[in-house]
């Protein structure tokens, strides 16, 4: 009987980065995952942006979670010798004037620190319809989701953390402190399945409010944005370089089949019609179920009945800044050092179980 710490199930960003936290605690874990089974993680943008730019208001621990975020993809990069983690400079171009005079009343507020003070009105007019001028976003970038992800699955395939199966529910058996699957015992097993814990079992029960994204990839050949660039208006373009760019995403909550559709392709395109002065072709068209929630906060915590059983999913739009905090915070938690913050704990929708 193989003995371990902790049972991980799923290796997208939320299973990973907690697999990362765990390891760096010095506990020993084993991650159960069929990459087939959910692709949201690995073909997301990664984008983290510190702004919500509907209001242009502070996101939700915007001041706690981005140094927290940025001393983690540090230490990961370091860890595997690979890059992943990248600044960059969020260029809004205004859509209308009301966009610019809330920026300028913003920027004298709170949340001005992460907004530029310059408004440019001449930022590649040779590229984009820019008749309003542009700022940016400060303290902003990306990881690339599926290098880091790779990246680590490498990794945990070297060391022996990595078990590449489905994971059956009906190989459990849970007692109140300890698990055992197969032939492998764990104090506790933590599911990380995304969009996936719909059909689990012991966590089906948890309010989600799935979204369906689709992103194309594009390749723009008589003009470059620069790589240190990510434009959004309307939708994010992303540098990838050798004049690639990743756009999108759209935001469909009806039909959650994991397959791309015209309608989500013509709604990328009309709305990069409206940015792009230059000509473009579509070069890939990708699809993700976003493990999004009912009231926007991480689905975090232990089993009601089950103190074995633990849940850490629920990031959303906003996992690459959310989950590297929370994954510290939950794992704290477990070890008994604090309590788990109200917003995330699953404890809020027990009466949904």
């Amino acid at each position: 009987m193989k003995q371990v710490n902790y049972i991980i199930v799923g290796q997208g960003l939320a299973g990973t980065i907690l697999a990362q936290t765990l390891l760096n605690q010095n506990k020993s874990i084993l991650i159960i995952d069929d990459v087939s089974l959910s692709q949201a993680s690995r073909i997301a943008a990664g984008l983290y942006n510190p702004v919500v730019f509907k209001r242009l208001v502070k996101s939700w621990m915007a001041d706690e979670l981005l140094p927290f975020m940025d001393g983690f993809y540090a230490d990961a990069e370091l860890l595997l010798n690979t890059k992943f983690y990248f600044k960059k400079r969020i260029v809004k171009p205004f859509a209308e004037e009301q966009e610019r005079i809330l920026w300028d009343k913003k920027v004298n507020e709170d949340v001005g620190k992460y907004l530029s003070k310059t408004i440019h009105d001449d930022f590649l007019n040779d590229i984009i319809y820019n008749p309003l001028g542009v700022s940016e976003i400060l303290f902003g970038g990306n990881l690339n989701t599926a290098v880091y992800l790779d990246s680590f699955r490498n990794y945990f395939k070297q060391n022996n953390f990595l078990l590449e199966e489905k994971f059956d529910y009906n190989q459990l058996i849970i007692s109140d402190n300890k698990v055992v699957y197969k032939n492998i015992e764990a104090d506790k097993i933590i599911f990380c399945e995304g969009y996936k814990t719909i059909d689990n079992p012991y966590f089906s029960w948890l309010p989600f409010k799935l979204t369906k994204g689709e992103i194309i990839t594009i390749k723009i050949n008589d003009a470059i944005i620069n790589e240190e660039f990510v434009l959004n208006k309307g939708v994010f373009i992303l540098p990838l370089g050798n004049n690639t760019y990743k756009v999108g995403a759209t935001y469909e909550w009806n039909d959650l089949t994991e397959q791309t559709t015209e309608k989500g392709k013509i709604d990328l395109i009309d709305k990069l019609n409206k940015v792009l002065k230059v000509k473009f072709e579509i070069i890939n068209h990708e699809v993700g179920i976003r493990p999004t929630v009912i009231d926007r906060r991480p689905l975090i915590g232990l089993h009601p009945q089950h103190n074995s059983l633990a849940v850490f999913n629920g990031m959303g739009t906003k996992g690459v800044m959310l989950a590297p905090y929370f994954a510290k915070h939950f794992v704290d938690f477990m070890a008994g050092e604090i309590a788990l913050n109200n917003e995330v704990d699953i404890a809020r929708f027990e009466n949904n179980g």
